[in-house]
């Protein structure tokens, strides 16, 4: 009996993030990869990775998929990181190396029997973004590579096409249940009330766009920039790579853009200044369609929700894993309640103002009568 897909993807999201040991991880680098490194654990979501440093300073992430994840999905994402680096070389992605085989994602049968899929990747250098409030023009280049990125998987096709995946903002309102883990009323509302706004008005919209790969997880995570020592305390003013293709899945261009502008809205004054900054930037390189324009707000607002809805709800399934999994709440609630108190009129405007290249900073941050 085949699993039914919405079940798979609910045991991705479900499953408790995998353990694999530095001395299992050592030998096959050296076995499969023929690589000597020094390895440091990293944090994940569900998968295990690790940084590989050699004695001559090369790096290298070597990632072990979790087993809930369906091998077809790795080979979506290790095939998309390989189309990405023919179609557009200079794009700052990491590069999937090979095994001794030729294989990008070879297996490994852990101690309890299930398969996991590794891969080795460059390290690309950086710092983290994550909370810190990028300059304006930070955010019109990272707006940039993602047209850049979307442009490039136009053309790529794969079988999980027609899989359903998690954090797959399609179908944002089968998260309604799991707003019960929200315990603050006021949260919990405000969520269920725009994941059922989705579910009436956006979704059947959404569904009449063409869907292509997209990276769709562009948090500040997972995105890098080079920290100058004169001027750590600066906003960073370009970015340095975009990592972390591991949420890739098919859906309109829209909901990459949706998605990256949400984690954007972090400055404290005005939260829409670094989400137009962006959208200014995508749209400079690839102009955006009115149906597309028409859809931003609800989809933004539909990503907030799912970050808060998902967050709690496996930090209380693992609260061992609590402080990664709600890193980055906190700053989606506060993205969701100036989206949600900000008239349609002073939206529009502003936005309106980032598409025909005025300044983004052109709002008081505050509601407009």
């Amino acid at each position: 009996m085949t699993t039914p897909p919405e079940r798979d993807t609910a045991s991705v999201l479900e499953a408790p993030a995998l353990s694999v040991s530095t001395e299992t991880a050592q030998r096959l680098l050296t076995t499969r990869f023929g690589l000597d490194a020094a390895l440091k654990p990293l944090t994940g979501e569900r998968d295990r990775n690790f940084r590989a440093t050699t004695a001559d300073g090369q790096t290298y992430l070597l990632k072990f998929t979790h087993p809930a994840e369906r091998q077809a999905v790795s080979d979506f994402q290790v095939r998309a990181l390989m189309h990405l680096a023919e179609r557009d070389p200079t794009l700052p992605i990491p590069r999937v190396l090979r095994d001794r085989d030729g294989d990008p994602a070879p297996p490994l049968r852990l101690d309890d029997g299930r398969v996991s899929r590794v891969r080795l990747s460059t390290f690309l250098p950086g710092e983290p973004l994550a909370d810190r409030v990028a300059a304006p023009a930070f955010q019109a280049t990272l707006g940039d590579w993602l047209a850049r990125l979307d442009a490039a998987l136009a053309d790529f096709d794969h079988p999980v096409r027609a899989l359903s995946m998690p954090w797959d903002l399609q179908r944002a309102d089968d998260l309604l249940p799991q707003t019960e883990s929200l315990t603050d009323d006021t949260t919990r509302e405000t969520v269920r009330r725009v994941l059922q706004r989705f579910a009436e008005e956006l979704r059947p919209r959404l569904a009449t766009l063409p869907r292509q790969p997209i990276h769709n997880d562009l948090n500040g995570h997972n995105v890098l920039f080079a920290a100058a020592p004169e001027s750590r305390d600066a906003p960073p003013e370009r970015p340095a790579a975009i990592i972390d293709f591991g949420d890739m899945l098919f859906a309109p261009r829209i909901v990459d853009l949706a998605v990256a502008a949400a984690y954007q809205m972090k400055a404290q004054d005005d939260p829409m200044t670094g989400a137009l900054a962006l959208i200014a930037g995508y749209h400079a390189r690839t102009p955006l369609e009115a149906t597309e324009v028409a859809l931003l707000r609800g989809l933004i607002e539909t990503r907030l929700a799912m970050a808060i809805t998902v967050s709690t709800h496996r930090a209380k399934r693992y609260p061992e894993n609590a402080d990664y999994l709600l890193r980055n709440t906190a700053a989606s609630w506060r993205a969701l309640h100036y989206c949600t108190a900000l008239p349609e009129s002073t939206f529009q405007h502003r936005l309106a103002g980032a598409l025909n290249g005025l300044p983004t900073g052109t709002g008081t941050g505050k509601t407009q009568p």
